[in-house]
């Protein structure tokens, strides 16, 4: 995963949020005909999704929003 701007994930939330996607597994079963009906949509709010997705999976959501991981020897943190 890699550090994205804030405001382009609260932006893509709230496209997300209007299209009736509301939790956690509703926004793990968005498939790509879900991503047509969705406004607006970009290639980099995609890309977003998909990194959202693995952090929901994997239960790294402060990671995902901060760009930082755990486990590197330097400081205990990775950039993601």
């Amino acid at each position: 995963m890699e550090k994205y701007n804030v405001i382009k994930i609260a932006k893509l939330l709230d496209k997300i949020f209007k299209a009736g996607f509301n939790t956690e597994k509703e926004i793990l079963l968005i498939n790509l005909e879900d991503l047509q009906k969705i406004p607006g949509i970009s290639g980099t709010d995609i890309k977003i999704l998909v990194d959202l997705k693995k952090a929901i999976k994997s239960k790294k959501l402060i990671a995902f929003f901060s760009g930082i991981e755990e486990g590197n020897e330097e400081n205990g943190k990775t950039r993601i």
